[in-house]
C-alpha cells in the first residue's frame, strides 16, 4: 500500500469512529490507477467487514444515472429536452396548468421545474410503483414558475425517470440496467431489494447517544428510484467516474462523448452549496479548481460522496452507513484533494459581527417540502437545525451559524465553506433561503425550539 493509502487507511478508520459510522469504503481514481480503502462493519448485529464489492445506497448520486438515460433516450430521437414532458405524459396532472405546458425535461435534470421537490410518494414496489407516484404529482404545489429558479427536487427526476421508461416501454430499472450498466460492467449496481439481498450489502443505521443501531428500512421507496434508489459497489462507482473522466467503457460507450460533454457542461447557476447545475452533476469549487460532482443521502441511513476533479482525472468516492457519513465523507474529499492532488486548504472565512436584533430578521423556518431548516437565536448567536418533517427524533443536533457575507452564514465551527444564502424580496425583508441546493420559503416557528 503506498504511503498516503496508509495515511488515509488511518485517518479513516480514526474518522469513522468518531462520526459513529459502523462501515464505510472510499475509492480513489488519480492517474488512471485505482485505491480501495475500507473500515468498519456493513451491520452493527452481524460484524461482517466491508470491502470494494460492499454495496451500498449511493443515494442521489442516481440522478446522474437518471440523466444519462434520458440523454442516451435523446441521442436515439426519442425525445428533446426543450420540448414539453407533456407531449411524452399527455396524461399528466400538475397542480399549476401553465407549468404543466411548458415544463420540460431541461427544467427537471437542472433542478428548475419549480414544484416541490422534497416529498417521498410511496406506492410500494410493484413495477406500476413509479406510474402511480407521478399519477399523485397534481398534489405538488408549483412553488416557483418553471424554469425560474433552481431548487434541488427529488421529485424532478422522479418525473424525469417516468419520462424515460414511457418513450422506451421499459421499465426504469431495466431501462438503466440495459442502457448504462450493463455496457460499462457495472455488474455490483441494481436498484431493487431483492436484488442486494443476494449480494454483500450494508445496510443503514440510526446513530442516538452516539451508537449506531440497525435501522430496519430500506430508507426511500420504489418510486424515488431514478432520484436516489441505486445500490452499488464503491468499484463500480470508479467505472462510473472512470467513463465520465476518460470515455472509458469495456465495450460500445453508453452515450456519445459530446453527449458525456453536455451531462457537465454549466446550464445555470445553481443554489448554495452548489455554483452551477449542469444536466444533474452539480458544480462546486475547491478553492480555485472546478470540482464536478454529487453524492447522495438516503433518510440519514446511508450517505454518500462522488467528487471528480476532471482537469485532473481524478476521482474520490466515499460509502457510508449512517448519517455519521455527512461529517466523514467531506472530510475523505478535502484530504484526497489536497494530499493526493496537491490543492491548498479552503481557508476558513472572517465572520461578520450582527446584534441580536439584527438576526431576529433571520429566525424562522425555512421550508421545502418534508425537509426544512430552522433558525433561531440563542445567547446573542443564530443557530441553525435540519428537520425532517416534524420528526426532532432523527434530526441532527442544532449548531450555532456565523456571517461569511451579508446574508451568508457558515457553520460558526467551521467557517471555510458557507452553508446558507438568504433572499429578500423588494422590500428587502428576508423571504428565502438556499441551503443544501434548495431555495426554502420562509415560515414562521410555530413552536417553541
Amino acid at each position: 500500500m503506498p504511503k498516503a493509502s496508509q495515511e488515509l487507511q488511518v485517518l479513516l478508520d480514526q474518522w469513522a469512529a468518531e462520526a459513529a459510522v459502523p462501515g464505510a469504503v472510499v475509492g480513489v481514481l488519480h492517474g488512471g490507477e485505482e485505491s480501495v480503502l475500507a473500515t468498519g462493519v456493513s451491520n452493527v448485529d452481524t460484524a461482517l467487514p466491508v470491502d470494494g464489492d460492499t454495496l451500498f445506497m449511493i443515494g442521489s448520486t442516481s440522478k446522474t444515472f437518471t440523466a444519462a438515460v434520458v440523454l442516451a433516450l435523446a441521442e436515439d430521437g426519442l425525445l428533446a429536452l426543450d420540448k414539453p414532458i407533456v407531449e411524452y405524459l399527455p396524461d399528466l396532472r400538475l397542480a399549476d396548468p401553465l407549468a404543466r405546458k411548458t415544463i420540460t425535461v431541461r427544467h427537471l435534470l437542472t433542478h428548475s421545474a419549480g414544484f416541490l421537490g422534497d416529498v417521498d410518494i410511496d406506492t410500494g414496489w410493484g413495477t406500476g410503483a413509479l406510474a402511480a407516484a407521478v399519477e399523485q404529482f397534481d398534489v405538488l404545489p408549483q412553488v416557483f414558475p418553471a424554469g425560474a429558479v433552481f431548487s434541488y427536487s427529488n421529485t424532478g427526476f422522479m418525473l424525469a425517470g417516468r419520462v424515460a421508461e414511457v418513450v422506451a416501454d421499459t421499465p426504469f430499472e431495466d431501462l438503466v440496467r440495459a442502457r448504462l450498466l450493463e455496457p460499462l460492467g457495472m455488474d455490483d449496481s441494481m436498484f431493487l431489494p431483492w436484488e442486494v439481498l443476494t449480494r454483500r450489502h450494508a445496510v443503514g443505521h440510526t446513530v442516538r447517544e452516539g451508537l449506531p443501531a440497525v435501522a430496519h428500512t430500506v430508507g426511500l421507496s420504489r418510486a424515488a428510484g431514478p432520484a436516489g434508489g441505486l445500490w452499488s459497489s464503491v468499484r463500480d462507482q470508479l467505472s462510473w467516474a472512470r467513463f465520465f473522466l476518460t470515455g472509458q467503457a469495456n465495450g460500445t460507450p453508453p452515450i456519445s462523448d459530446s453527449t458525456r460533454a453536455a451531462l457537465w457542461r454549466p446550464q445555470r447557476r445553481a443554489a448554495l452549496g452548489f455554483e452551477e447545475v449542469g444536466l444533474s452533476w452539480l458544480r462546486t469549487r475547491h478553492g480555485d479548481a472546478e470540482l464536478v460532482r454529487h453524492g447522495g443521502n438516503v433518510s440519514n441511513l446511508q450517505v454518500s460522496e462522488f467528487v471528480t476533479l476532471p482537469s485532473e482525472e481524478f476521482a474520490v468516492t466515499v460509502l457510508t452507513n449512517s448519517a455519521g457519513g455527512s461529517e466523514l465523507g467531506p472530510k475523505v474529499v478535502d484530504w484526497c484533494l489536497e494530499n493526493l492532488v496537491g490543492l491548498p486548504p479552503v481557508e476558513s472565512q472572517p465572520t461578520l459581527p450582527r446584534s441580536p436584533e439584527r438576526l431576529a430578521h433571520y429566525a424562522g423556518r425555512y421550508e421545502t417540502g418534508e425537509l426544512a431548516c430552522e433558525f433561531t437565536v440563542r445567547d446573542g448567536s443564530l443557530w441553525a437545525r435540519m428537520v425532517l418533517g416534524e420528526n426532532l427524533a432523527d434530526s441532527p443536533p442544532a449548531f450555532e451559524v456565523a456571517f461569511v457575507g451579508e446574508d451568508v452564514v457558515a457553520r460558526a465551527a467551521d467557517t471555510r465553506r458557507p452553508g446558507t444564502r438568504f433572499l429578500r424580496d423588494e422590500q428587502g425583508q428576508v423571504v428565502m433561503a438556499e441551503f443544501g441546493g434548495r431555495t426554502a420559503l420562509r415560515r414562521q416557528l410555530t413552536r417553541s425550539s
